[in-house]
Order: C-alpha cells, then sequence, then structure tokens
C-alpha cells in the first residue's frame, strides 16, 4: 500500500529567525533616531579591553611634578573638531580604576599636578563634555625613588627671583621642570604656581613649574 503521509513543511524556528528580528529592530531604531522621531540618549560603553597607556613625564619622589595635560590626548578622541578651547570639557577619575600616585592630584581642567609622595598604580582618566559624552583610557606614570631636588632658598629673609637650580638645567642628568619656595613668597619669574607642598622637610612651601 503506498505511503500517503504528506510531507511536512519545516517552518523556520525562533532560534533561526531572532537574529533577523534582532538587527531590523536596531536599524529601526537608527532610523527613528536619525530623523527625529526619538531621541536616544548617550550612552557609554565601556572598554572591555583596557590598554594601559605610559606617561612619557619625568616623576621623582618628593621632587615637584612639572604637571602632565591630559586635555591634548583624550579631548580630540571625543571630539576630533576640538578647536583648544578646554571650557565645556571636565575631566575625573575613573570609578574603581586606581589611583595617580600619592601627592599628584588630577584637576577637572585634565592636569595631573602635586609632589609625589610614593609610587602609583595604574588609573583611569575620563573627560566629559556638556552633553554627558565621555571617554576614558587608562594610563601609567613611573614614579622614581631617586632624582635631583630642586628646592630654592631664600637668604636674608628675601624671596627668590629666581628658581635654584634655573629652569630648563641639568641637575644630576635631570632637567630642571619647576621648584619650591616658601609658602609666603610669590612664584619666580618664569614659572607657574602649581599648588602646595607640606610634605617636603622646612615647609610648607609653594610648588611652581617652569613656564
Amino acid at each position: 500500500m503506498a505511503d500517503t503521509k504528506k510531507p511536512t513543511s519545516k517552518k523556520p524556528t525562533l532560534v533561526v529567525v531572532l537574529p533577523f528580528i534582532i538587527i531590523g529592530a536596531i536599524f529601526a531604531v537608527f532610523v527613528l533616531d536619525q530623523t527625529g522621531y526619538i531621541d536616544i540618549p548617550f550612552v557609554d560603553i565601556p572598554n572591555f579591553m583596557d590598554v594601559v597607556l605610559e606617561m612619557k613625564s619625568e616623576a621623582c619622589i618628593g621632587v615637584p611634578y612639572a604637571g602632565f595635560d591630559f586635555a591634548p590626548g583624550l579631548i580630540p578622541l571625543l571630539n576630533p573638531d576640538w578647536n583648544g578651547v578646554r571650557s565645556g570639557y571636565t575631566f575625573y577619575l575613573g570609578s574603581g580604576k586606581g589611583f595617580p600616585p600619592m601627592g599628584l592630584i588630577l584637576g577637572i581642567d585634565g592636569m595631573l599636578r602635586g609632589t609625589p609622595t610614593g609610587a602609583g598604580d595604574n588609573f583611569e582618566v575620563c573627560v566629559k563634555d556638556v552633553g554627558g559624552n565621555s571617554i576614558c583610557r587608562l594610563v601609567h606614570l613611573e614614579v622614581k625613588s631617586g632624582c635631583t631636588t630642586t628646592t630654592t632658598t631664600t637668604s636674608t629673609g628675601k624671596c627668590p627671583t629666581v628658581l635654584n637650580p634655573p629652569c630648563r638645567s641639568t641637575q644630576g642628568g635631570v632637567g630642571v621642570s619647576g621648584g619650591i619656595v616658601p609658602a609666603s613668597c610669590n612664584c619666580p619669574s618664569g614659572t607657574t604656581y602649581a599648588g602646595m607642598d607640606n610634605m617636603a622637610p622646612g615647609g610648607p612651601y609653594k610648588i611652581c613649574t617652569c613656564n
């Protein structure tokens, strides 16, 4: 007797069609966002592969740090058309991603300043614009234990007019990029005030970086 069973039709299962549904939904949302029918809030996607960037900057324990500016390296990643104006951008440390070396502080302007008092670990620096968009990078700053200090001393109670050793000179193979003066004095000509040093013996001192 001939087999009278009808061939069963294979219907597409959910597992097969689900990826196409998801892709179609994403495309539809993108089109609606571009046409202005809906507004998608910014979502900061974390970096799953953190690459540590080594900071090419001299830092020594007990020596005023010349400072490091993160703005030129980070803001263009967020805004390729950045014109150098810092207003509208705020810098901060990434949550749970380490801290700068002790004694150094990251300002909201993107400058890392201070006097290192110990070695540090990797830490994350982030920048955010007024729209809430942000980008972060993991960095590392090597802090050396032995360096030439650049403490400017005074005589007869007068404040120094220049750093001693002077800016851009070389002391023991290390370039002088700043110094400290008594807290009651102004930073000498050719330098800029960068904070206070309350750790160096005989302080407090003002930290002055070379222009």
